[in-house]
């Protein structure tokens, strides 16, 4: 069985809110602090009783949305049949409906099924009553509509427990034990970290669980076991942890220890000089939140899908103890972890925000008296553009007016970042060219002094592309009379394709059939019978840093549009040589 979608209504603050899974497998929850992406998390994970604490009753009681006495919440999810689950589903009717009424069940199921399951939590003056699960009709009366309601919730419950674990992190803000015991009357038994250390040996080797290594009683085997271990430990956290986030060695390894006598494991890092042992609480606490993060999901995910299938894994606020840059790297490993399970995480930093995967990201924010999650696509339609939610997308995708840390020595400055963007897709993209020049987006044609200064200031080589049309034509004469030693440099799009008098914008020069495709690249829907230039701006964002959807506008685009923009850029190396 696979999660396909998750529907929330009335939990918290939540009115009405859906996550897709349908389309890929890593989805971002983008906002504000205090914008709702928690509770967006902790609503998919309410959805699956065995999330349920053992004080239930006082957590129900915070999930109801504080402007109701009387009020349901509602978590839904369609779950799609995959293979050898239609029986599966049989034998689970039979069972709650008694052996001498099997032969009577009809289950009109087939693969690739979908089952709507909802749990329903009841308040009656502000007070928790009850939470029930439920099955959509359609889907009832195809498996067996005679089940009263306790006998629907029982078939849910037991097609659930058949279902991917849904696991929420706060952070990985649970450290990391000083000791970890498997025997259930040890202080120092934890089952979720028990869980982990069998996660970590099934990634090593299969063939060895935590408790026949436990069992092993010639030392050289049992240390050899524990090298495998930590062998498979190491390959990833130090080498990743080292190069990739921080940047430079500060650990030389981790190990897990075991003692045969007390039967306890222990996690110890090895500083850099390969011999000070430290606790990993002695460590950084970025340190140790990466390997906690390691250890419960990417080590611990082959053990989990094998015994539930793909692991939906909510993470909320990653990262939190990163620097920036390794923030940014840290979205491989999201891709990594997301190849075979389903990741959902939230943040507010730019860093960590997927740019080939734009498309899977859901803009969440508290809309006046309820929260809102949309997509990024849905979002921007229509509507001006709220920098508060927008900005991280806008650093995301480097569109930035300039930046002091870098002195750029070629440089096409151009109207704004919708040039930009039509630029960059069509040279890098659809022409598959390398650059040697930095496109650099401005706020309007009638306010790039700044830019221009800069660069002259820089020493850089620089030309402007601006619009041929009236506004285009006035800046080009006010830049060339205020910047005399580059006036040849004030360029507009009449210099590469000459137009005989005509106005032209870089906008133009997408036919409506390029448009309509790049709409459908980036799986959006015009609202009329043409593209409007706001949905032409979002969609050249959108494919633009999405490999694939780039691709795909790629194999669609006119030839006369490449045409063009093959001009435009033989027009650009030619004056900056």
């Amino acid at each position: 069985m696979r999660y396909r979608a998750f529907h929330i209504s009335n939990f918290k603050a939540i009115k009405n809110a859906e996550i897709d899974l349908t389309r890929d497998q890593l989805i971002l929850l983008l906002g504000v602090n205090e914008s709702g992406k928690t509770s967006l998390l902790k609503a998919v994970a309410a959805f699956d009783y065995s999330n349920d604490p053992k004080n239930a009753k006082e957590t129900f009681a915070s999930i109801r949305n504080k402007r109701e006495l009387n009020s349901s919440a509602r978590v839904s999810s369609k779950i799609m049949l995959e293979n050898g689950d239609v029986e599966a589903m049989a034998t689970i009717v039979e069972g709650i409906t008694g052996s001498d009424e099997a032969s009577s069940v009809q289950i009109d199921l087939k693969r690739d099924d979908e089952i709507t399951v909802t749990r329903t939590f009841n308040f009656t003056n502000a007070v928790f009553v009850d939470e029930k699960y439920s099955l959509d009709p359609e889907s009832l009366a195809k498996i067996s509509p005679q089940l009263n309601d306790d006998q629907v919730d029982k078939l849910a419950r037991d097609m659930l427990s058949k279902c991917p674990l849904i696991i929420y992190f706060e952070d990985f803000k649970d450290h990391i034990p000083d000791f970890i015991s498997t025997s259930e009357e040890s202080q120092y038994y934890n089952e979720d970290w028990v869980s982990t250390l069998e996660g970590l040996f099934y990634h090593a080797d299969k063939s060895v669980s935590v408790e026949q290594f436990e069992s092993i009683a010639e030392p050289n085997a049992r240390n050899s076991a524990l090298n495998r271990v930590n062998n498979a430990l190491n390959k990833q956290f130090t080498s990743r942890w080292n190069r990739k986030l921080k940047g430079t060695k500060t650990i030389d390894r981790v190990e897990l220890l075991y003692n045969s006598e007390s039967k306890l494991f222990k996690f110890t890092a090895v500083g850099k000089d390969k011999e000070t042992v430290f606790d990993i609480d002695e460590r950084s606490k970025g340190a140790s939140w990466y390997l906690t993060f390691l250890l419960k999901t990417e080590f611990r995910k082959k053990h989990l899908n094998v015994e539930h299938g793909q692991t939906v894994y909510l993470i909320d606020e990653p990262g939190s103890n990163l620097h920036s840059t390794a923030q940014s790297n840290m979205v491989n490993d999201f891709r990594t972890l997301s190849t075979d399970s389903i990741v959902l995480y939230t943040t507010h930093s730019q860093h960590l925000i997927d740019k080939a995967n734009l498309s899977n990201v859901y803009i969440v924010k508290f809309a006046g008296k309820s929260v809102e999650a949309q997509r990024f696509q849905e979002y921007v339609i229509g509507k001006k553009i709220n920098t508060t939610f927008y900005q991280p997308i806008i650093d995301a995708l480097e569109i930035q007016p300039f930046s002091l840390d870098f002195n750029w020595k070629k440089a096409v400055i151009v109207e704004g970042i919708s040039d930009y963007a039509a630029l960059r897709l069509m040279f890098e993209h659809v022409l598959g060219e390398e650059l040697d020049f930095v496109v650099m987006p401005g706020t309007s044609a009638t306010n790039l002094d700044t830019l221009i200064s800069l660069h002259i200031g820089w020493g850089a080589k620089l030309m402007t592309l601006l619009d041929y049309d009236d506004t285009g034509r006035e800046q080009q004469a006010r830049y060339q009379d205020a910047f005399p030693s580059i006036a040849s440099c004030i360029n507009t799009l009449n210099d590469p394709l000459p137009t005989g008098g005509k106005d032209l914008k870089l906008e133009g020069l997408f036919s409506e059939a390029d448009k309509l495709a790049l709409l459908k690249s980036a799986r959006m829907t015009p609202s009329g019978p043409t593209v409007k230039k706001k949905e032409l701006q979002n969609a050249l964002y959108i494919v633009g840093n999405d490999p694939s959807a780039a691709a795909n506008f790629k194999r669609q685009a006119s030839a006369g549009l490449k045409k063009n923009f093959e001009q435009i850029l033989a027009h650009i190396r030619k004056n900056l040589q």
